[in-house]
C-alpha cells in the first residue's frame, strides 16, 4: 500500500489548487453586489463598511429663548445663553482635536417649533442634526421658572428610536476630553425590568420589558468627595446615557398624567428619577465617575 507524504508533488499541487480556489471565492464574495457587505441606497450600490453610521448619538435640547426680549428690538442670538452654549457644545463634540468624536458619532439638537429658524440653520451649518419635536405640556407640574417651560418636552428624546443609545448632555456642559467610549460603559448594558408587584401601579402604563438608564448621582453642591459617591439615590439627568423606547416614553406620559405622583421641583428630572428610582423595577445604573462631574471642583479636574 503506497503512502503520500506532505512533500509529495500531488499533495503540494492539491494544496495550491485549494489555496487559489479560496482566493477566487473570497474575491467573488467581496465584489458580489448581492452579498451582505453591500447595500443599495437610492438605486446605487454602496459599501456598507465605508458608509457605516454609528447607531448612537450625542444629543442636547434647545427650546425657545425666554430671556426677556424687547419687542421693539430685533432678537440678538448672542443674548441667548443656551443657544450659544449649544454651539460651543457642538464644537467640542464634532470639531475639537482633543474632545471631538473619533467615530463620526452624530451631534443632534432637539428643538421645538418656537426655536428660531435662524438658530436652527446656523446649528446645521455647524454640522449638527436638528430635529423638531412637538412640545409636551407639563400639565399639573407647572414650573416656577419660565425658563423651564419646555423641560417636559425633553421626554421626546425617548422617541428617537433610530438610535440604540443616546448620550444626553445639557448644553451648559464643558467637554474636556473625548466621550466616545461612554457607549461601552458597563452601566449602559440593557437591563431586564424587574417584576416586583409592589412597584406596579394600576393607574400607570405598563413598563417596557427591558430598558437602559445610566447617569451620575446629583451632588447638589461643590462640597463632595473625590471620587464622587456612586450610591446616591437621586440621579442628575443633565448628563445621562439611555436607550430610546416608545414603551418607556408612554410610561413616562402616564406618570406625568397623575397629579402628585412625583415631586415636580426639577421637572423631567424628577419624573425620570421616580420612574428609575433605585428601589423600583427600573433602577438607574451609575456611570464611571470619570465621564462627567456635576458641580465640578478643581479637585475633580486634577
Amino acid at each position: 500500500m503506497s503512502k503520500i507524504s506532505a512533500s509529495s508533488p500531488k499533495v503540494l499541487g492539491l494544496f495550491a489548487l485549494l489555496f487559489f480556489a479560496s482566493c477566487l471565492m473570497t474575491l467573488s464574495f467581496r465584489s458580489n453586489p448581492s452579498s451582505p457587505a453591500y447595500q443599495r441606497k437610492n438605486g446605487v450600490l454602496v459599501d456598507r463598511k465605508k458608509n457605516h453610521t454609528p447607531n448612537v448619538a450625542f444629543v442636547t435640547f434647545l427650546g425657545a429663548f425666554t430671556g426677556g426680549i424687547d419687542p421693539n428690538k430685533p432678537e440678538n442670538d448672542d443674548d441667548d445663553g443656551y443657544y450659544v452654549s449649544t454651539r460651543v457644545l457642538g464644537y467640542q463634540l464634532m470639531h475639537s482635536t482633543t474632545a471631538g468624536t473619533n467615530a463620526s458619532i452624530p451631534f443632534v439638537v432637539v428643538v421645538t417649533d418656537e426655536t428660531h429658524p435662524r438658530k436652527r440653520a446656523r446649528l446645521e451649518k455647524d454640522g449638527a442634526i436638528v430635529i423638531e419635536v412637538s412640545r409636551i405640556s407639563p400639565g399639573w407640574a407647572i414650573p416656577g421658572d419660565p425658563r423651564w417651560k419646555d423641560m417636559m418636552t425633553k421626554l421626546r428624546l425617548f422617541e428617537l428610536t433610530q438610535f440604540a443609545k443616546i448620550c444626553y448632555i445639557d448644553s451648559d456642559h464643558l467637554v474636556t476630553d473625548r466621550l466616545d467610549g461612554i457607549f461601552y460603559d458597563e452601566a449602559t448594558i440593557t437591563q431586564h425590568t424587574l417584576q416586583d408587584p409592589k412597584n406596579m401601579r394600576d393607574d400607570e402604563a405598563a413598563m417596557p420589558r427591558t430598558y437602559m438608564m445610566a447617569a451620575h448621582t446629583d451632588y447638589w453642591g461643590y462640597e463632595h468627595p473625590y471620587r464622587p459617591p456612586t450610591d446616591g439615590t437621586y440621579m442628575n439627568f443633565g448628563f445621562a446615557v439611555f436607550t430610546p423606547s416608545k414603551a418607556l416614553f408612554n410610561y413616562y406620559l402616564s406618570v406625568l398624567g397623575i397629579p402628585g405622583r412625583f415631586d415636580m421641583g426639577m421637572q423631567e428630572q424628577s419624573l425620570i428619577n421616580y420612574a428609575h428610582r433605585r428601589e423600583g423595577n427600573m433602577p438607574w445604573k451609575p456611570l464611571w465617575h470619570g465621564w462627567n462631574v456635576n458641580w465640578p471642583t478643581e479637585k475633580d479636574w486634577r
